[in-house]
């Protein structure tokens, strides 16, 4: 009777344990859904973002397949499995971007489950639930869980690492193929997963005669055949390239330069902050703990730290025991081939480079948190005292897990409210708002181009053109022009008004001025739209031409305006008026842009000159009519004529006038201020 009663309180206690624990589960994984899905328009979104997300909206769409995608720091193209990755959302929710991030953090959440799997495998259920929790709530794994483009996709080092337990510990069959296939896809998420490539090998080493078998054969077999298109394509951008010269080149400036200036310990600090969480609050563009949060965070680093360290004596402390010591082996491999690559490797070493050791600190951590328990713990019940010492280890976690996500909340307000443009980047919620109003007023107007005044003019190479044009609506097309020199120009249409989107101030008073301001978004430097009248009706101070000189470019000078008399010695805006007809393909490849010369009158003598467009000809529009400004000064007095022309940037050949010659005259008379 006693025997009866005494089994009837342990399934009792069993049955309640199981329940508490399941629901720890679930509330980590809860907790790591909500962190990653959080304000998914706060979400940064900078040139690689932009670049990935445009490649995938191109695979969503079926405009086309590609096998390569940007380059990398050693300069090997890297495949673009991550874009093909991102597109599955696009291709099912019309291109939202927050569909994207949501299915990011899904990815995120199901690397935590797997998480708490080989926790589970490797130290108990309490070991697997501390586990997860760290990969759930580290702000900084929130961070890159959330990132449209990240150096390696975190849920394939964790399932790696979970194949190679099954292999090396549990002698799995199912598990020896699969690690080679997960170990190329992971190759092809980005190249970067090389650095992990000891880690195999140690894999290998740890258990050999259990990896010898027909099933790693046929694994590695297909993963060759997965990498193969990526190796063929790679190897064509390279024979026809050159590449092979360059990529030397690239791995010895970085082994002699930037590379080598950076010490082992400043390498191993960005890695004590990523691992430790610390410092997230670096992403609102400041180096200081403004907060509460920020302070608990380097209290919290040292905690999470130190844990990790506990951890790790715990596995070395399995060498001794012959049952754990194949695992405690595959456990230093995984951990030391990174650690080498990345302290001693021929490339500088950025935050994110070091994801490669995970899951292993989340691991070292819940089996440091998980030790105490270890011998008061028989099957799955616990003797009283460790029912205390699970409710201290519990509290300690979930005072990291407060520290944590209240600190990664913190940030995410402070770039909500406009704070770290230049850390984080402008949110992808303001850049979406802005698109989502031209694309609104541009049907409004009947337009189909949206003309763009930002950092830079090519969507390829330069931030904020590359993350309007991955969100613009084609049409309405995004026009770049280029404000970055001392010569900015205004681009109207002759017949239509013209939409302009610009991210700073720099032709504010002129768009002010002309036009009218339609759209705001937020914060201190907003995104605005302005509404400009057709060219015809602008209030513009031009002379214009009596008849417009027509060059075989497909370009018309058809205006000016600068004074007459010019004084002497005086920085002038000058202003030429050039309207594009009907460019050729020819012209738009041969990069046509704009000379003027001051020769003195009836002589080839330059006394000034002033070259460049805003606009490239590639985008060249008929029916443009481009307001090209020019900073000058001619210092004597005298008769002088402004001859300008068009050249080619690419052979140097000059575009003909339809009239005879290769340049319009225009008369300047230059006269002392006294007169």
């Amino acid at each position: 009777m006693y025997d009866q009663e005494m089994m009837t309180i342990e399934l009792r206690q069993r049955g309640l344990g199981d329940v508490c624990h399941r629901m720890a589960v679930i509330g980590v994984m809860l907790i790591a859904a909500g962190l990653r899905w959080a304000s998914p328009g706060l979400v940064e979104f900078k040139y690689d973002e932009a670049h990935i997300l445009g490649m995938a909206q191109g695979i969503a769409s079926g405009r086309y397949w590609p096998l390569l995608s940007g380059g990398t720091s050693i300069g090997v193209q890297r495949s673009a499995l991550d874009a093909y990755i991102l597109a599955a959302p696009l291709a099912l929710t019309g291109g939202s971007p927050q569909a994207a991030v949501i299915w990011l953090g899904m990815l995120g959440v199901l690397a935590v489950a797997l998480s708490y799997l080989l926790g589970r495998l490797m130290g108990g259920r309490m070991t697997g639930l501390l586990a997860a929790l760290y990969m759930a709530a580290n702000p900084w794994l929130v961070f890159y869980d959330r990132k449209f483009w990240a150096h390696i996709q975190v849920l394939f080092s964790v399932l790696l690492l979970l194949l190679a337990w099954r292999v090396v510990v549990a002698r799995g069959k199912r598990a020896r193929f699969w690690f080679p296939v997960v170990a190329a896809l992971q190759l092809l998420t980005h190249v970067l997963a090389l650095v992990q490539a000891l880690s195999w090998l140690g894999a290998f080493l740890a258990a050999p005669r259990r990896w010898l078998r027909r099933e790693t054969l046929w694994g590695a077999l297909t993963g060759l055949a997965l990498l193969a298109p990526y190796l063929w394509a790679l190897g064509r951008r390279v024979a026809a390239a050159g590449a092979g010269a360059a990529l030397q080149m690239r791995w010895a400036t970085a082994a002699g330069g930037e590379a080598a200036g950076q010490s082992l310990a400043a390498r191993w600090a960005l890695a004590w902050q990523l691992l430790g969480g610390d410092r997230i609050f670096e992403l609102t563009g400041t180096g200081a703990r403004l907060n509460g949060w920020d302070q608990a965070l380097w209290w919290g680093r040292w905690l999470t730290l130190l844990l990790m360290a506990a951890g790790l004596l715990r596995v070395l402390l399995w060498l001794r025991d012959e049952r754990r010591r194949p695992g405690a082996i595959l456990l230093l491999a995984w951990l030391i081939g990174p650690i080498l690559a990345l302290s001693f490797g021929p490339l500088t070493v950025y935050l994110q480079y070091w994801t490669v050791l995970l899951p292993l600190p989340a691991l070292f951590f819940g089996l440091a948190l998980s030790w105490p328990l270890a011998r008061t713990q028989t099957g799955r019940r616990w003797s009283p005292g460790g029912v205390w010492k699970a409710l201290i280890i519990s509290l300690a976690a979930a005072a990291l897990l407060t520290v944590w996500t209240g600190a990664w909340d913190s940030v995410l307000a402070r770039i909500d409210a406009g704070a770290g443009q230049q850390t984080f980047g402008r949110p992808l919620s303001q850049w979406q708002a802005a698109a989502d109003a031209a694309n609104d007023w541009a049907a409004k107007l009947g337009l189909e181009q949206v003309k763009v005044l930002a950092d830079g003019v090519d969507p390829g190479q330069d931030g904020e053109p590359a993350a309007i044009a991955a969100l613009i609506g084609n049409p309405p097309y995004a026009r770049f022009l280029n404000l970055s020199g001392q010569s900015p120009a205004l681009l109207l249409h002759a017949r239509q008004p013209s939409l302009y989107l610009t991210t700073g101030r720099k032709m504010q008073p002129v768009l002010e001025d002309l036009g009218e301001e339609i759209w705001r978004g937020e914060g201190d430097d907003a995104i605005r739209l302005y509404k400009l009248p057709a060219a015809a009706d602008a209030n513009l101070s031009l002379t214009p031409l009596p008849q417009p000189q027509v060059f075989d470019a497909g370009m018309a000078l058809v205006g000016y305006a600068f004074p007459q008399p010019w004084p002497a010695g005086q920085t002038v805006l000058a202003t030429l008026a050039w309207r594009v007809t009907d460019p050729s393909p020819e012209v738009r490849e041969r990069d046509f842009t704009a000379f003027n010369h001051i020769v003195r009158a009836g002589t080839d003598e330059k006394v000034v000159q002033v070259d460049g467009l805003a606009l490239l000809s590639r985008d060249w529009w008929q029916g443009d009519v481009l307001f090209q400004t020019y900073r000058l000064s001619i210092s004597e007095a005298g008769r002088y004529e402004w001859r300008a022309g068009l050249y080619s940037r690419v052979d140097g050949g000059r575009a003909q006038l339809a009239s005879g010659g290769d340049s319009v005259s225009l008369s300047v008379r230059v006269e002392n201020s006294a007169n």
